[in-house]
């Protein structure tokens, strides 16, 4: 997962001629950074330890390839040239004809200006996480990667400005030194803020809404009406919102203010429960903690609780068992399948996991031996912990994978309606069903509703909750293309049913491939059309953005009215 962290840094040798350009990268090309500016080398030099110690390339690069551009015709800022982009897990891959990376705010202004002029693509892309591919586009995409300052910290209102290429990550870690923090936020924080906002992301919490509510100011550049000035208590604040989460189609965000909270500490408590039990306490628990998250073990009666709340001044945490008894089944289970397995003992729980997985990982039979064997894993871990709430949000998410997570209506934080729970019971049984070797966890989570109308969250009613569910297949080299193609089938079974509780899809992760065939396609556009306006937002990407600079195919596709 590291070597994915900034793919799009990954370039080739900038090839600075005139008239025609042929672009030839491959593994005997050097490989360089393209600006001599800011962090670059430091942030190549990082990205090259961690890629030489895992022993992995360099975002898909193999082989050589060549190609020959078109003449092009220099703007204000210089691209790079057939650039092999990936994103995090390395599901979505192609190769950009230019990628261009402003490094001032002047740059930026004047490069859309020119994209516009000469009808260019340029498609905003950030750390490229989202497992769907959102903001890749083989015609030309634009990087803000050296537009990342933090711009000031204002202590007294809690706010914070940063450049929209600011990650997440960065943010926190500012914060911390000002006795602030994010208000929530997603298990991993590698994203640019840009990014991380346009697509209404989210952590957990039915108290809590979707990331894009902590903007409360931002500056973004447009094709059709300059650089805007954006607050959500100025005079245009309905088109603040709309833009606040416009997928990358609206503009280019080039600043945000973000509302903040104390620095705090939280009380995680973890363990298992029923369905039955869980219909009894699920009201209780959204109602009482902060965060709340469950992990549901297909093939086993097992559903892992996470919960946690302000600690209590003082409070001592039950410690769960310490970890070598409690990856004692999965140590067990791997020696039983691969006695040959060698020295196991150093293996984390999810080295454990995908040692096992990897072994016959679309054997239904296979993969519920698993789950089972994890969910002795988590009765084991059984616990609690008191950290900082950086510490106890962020998490790891386990190998490479295909994702698709939707997000669906599920009543209001006085009387949830429990359709979350039914939804989750519909699909272990239509898993347990067709026979579909989905590996565990099927992780659900909540929030309240946001006020952007193309959040998945979105509500005018202020008490509405949204529950987000994620179906998982891990994917391994050896059989990438069959995993792609039942995975294909399962998120079909969660496409559908998505449809039927009234939900969506996230943004970062719904895929025209899980709608192929013009009936899929058309009821996915239809399903769309009733959840969002899109009538309105088709008209303001038509005002803001008149020859389509930013959108592509699927922007272009699933939203089209």
């Amino acid at each position: 997962m590291m070597s994915k962290a900034l793919p799009h840094l990954v370039r080739a040798t900038r090839v600075v001629v005139a008239g025609r350009l042929p672009a030839c990268h491959g593994a005997g090309l050097s490989v360089t950074p393209a600006h001599h500016s800011k962090k670059t080398f430091q942030e190549w030099s990082e990205f090259l330890a961690v890629a030489g110690l895992l022993g992995v390339g360099l975002a898909g690069f193999s082989g050589v390839h060549c190609s020959t551009q078109q003449p092009v015709e220099l703007g204000p800022v210089e691209p790079e040239l057939s650039v092999e982009m990936s994103n995090w897990s390395g599901t979505q891959t192609l190769t950009a004809d230019r990628l261009f990376t402003p490094e001032s705010q002047q740059e930026l202004e004047e490069l859309v200006a020119w994209a516009s002029e000469k009808q260019q693509k340029v498609r905003p892309v950030g750390t490229a996480l989202s497992p769907n591919g959102l903001a890749l586009d083989s015609r030309g995409m634009l990087s803000m990667v050296q537009l990342d300052d933090v711009v000031r910290v204002d202590v007294e209102k809690q706010t914070i400005t940063v450049q929209a290429g600011a990650r997440v990550s960065q943010i926190l870690e500012e914060l911390q030194k000002h006795g602030l923090t994010l208000e929530n936020f997603s298990s991993i924080t590698e994203q640019q803020i840009a990014g991380w906002t346009q697509t209404s992301a989210h952590g957990t919490g039915a108290r809590i809404p979707t990331v894009d509510e902590m903007i409360t100011s931002m500056s973004v550049v447009t094709p059709g009406q300059g650089t805007l000035k954006l607050e959500a208590n100025g005079p245009d604040s309905d088109l603040f919102r709309w833009v606040r989460v416009g997928l990358g189609t609206l503009g280019v965000v080039s600043e945000v203010t973000l509302k903040c909270i104390p620095r705090y500490t939280l009380h995680e408590r973890t363990y298992c429960t029923s369905v039955e039990e869980l219909r009894k306490n699920h009201a209780y628990l959204l109602q009482t903690y902060r965060h709340v998250r469950y992990m549901w073990i297909p093939n086993t009666d097992t559903i892992v609780v996470v919960v946690s709340d302000v600690a209590a001044p003082g409070a001592t945490p039950k410690a769960a068992r310490p970890e070598g008894e409690r990856l004692e089944p999965f140590r067990k289970l791997l020696r039983q399948l691969n006695p040959d397995c060698g020295d196991i003992e150093g293996d984390n729980f999810a080295q454990l996991r995908e040692k096992c997985l990897v072994m016959d990982t679309l054997n239904a039979q296979h993969v519920a031996q698993v789950n089972q064997t994890e969910a002795e894993f988590w009765h084991l871990s059984e616990g609690e912990r008191i950290d900082d709430s950086t510490a106890i949000l962020g998490f790891e998410c386990g190998g490479s994978q295909w994702v698709l997570e939707n997000c669906f209506p599920c009543g209001t934080i006085d009387k949830p309606s429990l359709a979350d729970i039914d939804y989750m019971v519909e699909m272990k049984e239509t898993i347990e069903r067709e026979g579909i070797a989905a590996a565990s966890p099927i992780e659900q989570r909540w929030t309240s509703r946001s006020t952007s109308p193309m959040s998945p969250a979105y509500s005018a009613q202020a008490g509405d909750i949204f529950s987000w569910v994620g179906v998982i297949m891990y994917t391994f080299d050896e059989a990438a293309p069959e995993i792609k193609e039942r995975f294909r089938s399962y998120a079909e079974h969660h496409v559908d049913q998505t449809f039927k509780y009234g939900g969506a899809f996230h943004w970062g992760k719904i895929d025209l491939d899980f709608h192929s065939g013009s009936q899929r396609l058309a009821a996915l556009r239809q399903n769309l059309g009733r959840r969002y306006d899109l009538e309105t937002f088709g008209a303001l990407r038509k005002s803001l953005d008149p020859k389509n600079l930013f959108g592509n195919k699927l922007t272009d596709t699933a939203l089209s009215v």
